[in-house]
């Protein structure tokens, strides 16, 4: 398909099977893993923060689900339950903890993900510099879009839906 051949609805058609593959290869990794959302969610966000060679305390995952405490301290204790992470002090900061995952959890859902982050990062690869940058400026208005609906900014708005 050349780019004169490439319309709107085409574009839109494809996003909307990719967000039905991830949503798929997020099922088959919580399936396999014996996960739910937001505990994959943890992990995947744990096992990131760790390859950055951060930590990351109980507040930051909170943040990160948009949940509370509360609802963040019995998924914690779900997954330290199930062997998939582990409460650590904090080095400097008695009084702080920060949460870990364990390498059982590194194993099992790491290989995973790692294995479709390794296979977008050899397309990415493929690409261009004129690509790459499109594609960043196309996910990062459709991520705006998909966050002004999420706070409710001009959700109401179907013009926005051509601006976004």
């Amino acid at each position: 398909m050349t780019d004169e051949q490439t319309t709107s609805t085409d574009v839109i058609t494809a996003l909307a099977r990719f967000r039905a593959a991830d949503a798929q290869m997020h099922q088959r990794v919580r399936a396999t893993s014996s996960l739910g959302e937001n505990e994959l969610r943890i992990l995947q966000f744990l096992l990131h923060r760790q390859h950055e060679g951060a930590v990351v305390r109980p507040s930051e995952l909170s943040r990160h689900l948009g949940i509370s405490s509360a609802s963040t301290t019995a998924l914690i204790d779900r997954l330290e339950r199930q062997g998939s992470v582990r409460r650590v002090s904090h080095p400097t900061d008695r009084r702080s903890l920060l949460i870990a995952p364990t390498t059982e959890a590194e194993r099992s859902v790491a290989d995973l993900v790692d294995a479709f982050e390794n296979r977008v990062a050899a397309i990415v690869d493929g690409l261009d510099e004129s690509g790459r940058s499109c594609i960043l400026d196309f996910l990062a208005d459709v991520t705006a879009a998909a966050d002004r609906i999420a706070t409710g900014d001009d959700w109401r708005s179907r013009s926005d839906y051509a601006r976004a």
